[in-house]
């Protein structure tokens, strides 16, 4: 979708993505500690349209593997290409700091994520029972 602006999450982002975790991620994080870690150093980042805030994605660097936390698009918002920008620029924010492998976990049964991390080159690697309250979780992988 055209008009859809990537960029570092900063911490006046924090209620924004506070407000995505409330609605969307089982076990949200607080505000502070979305704060937390925009300061810290984690690779944190916000999609916009039209500057409205839409999506979000976060993802913990650990060397040269990243494990990435969360991503969230806000319902109005699925659909139109905003996870595919947010995950490609992630992705090459996490090349230039030398990250080697990206993991992550989606939910088993989850098919409009799972059918974009596989068209970004992500590969399951295995499972999680019962991780996301009573269901199964994918682990994926890509190799950059």
């Amino acid at each position: 979708m055209i008009g859809i602006a990537v960029r570092k999450a900063q911490r006046s982002d924090a209620p924004n993505i506070a407000a995505a975790e409330q609605a969307y991620i089982d076990c949200p994080w607080t505000e502070s500690q979305i704060e937390g870690e925009i300061v810290g150093g984690a690779v944190f980042l916000v999609a916009e349209i039209n500057g409205e805030f839409c999506g979000y994605v976060s993802g913990e660097v650990t060397v040269d593997e990243c494990e990435i936390s969360n991503i969230a698009v806000m319902e109005k918002y699925r659909r139109r290409g905003v996870g595919r920008a947010l995950l490609t620029e992630h992705l090459t924010e996490l090349e230039l700091r030398g990250v080697h492998s990206v993991f992550l976990l989606v939910r088993d049964g989850n098919t409009p994520a799972i059918q974009l991390y596989q068209s970004l080159g992500f590969t399951r690697v295995g499972l999680r029972k019962n991780y996301y309250k009573g269901k199964d979780a994918l682990i994926m992988r890509l190799n950059l």
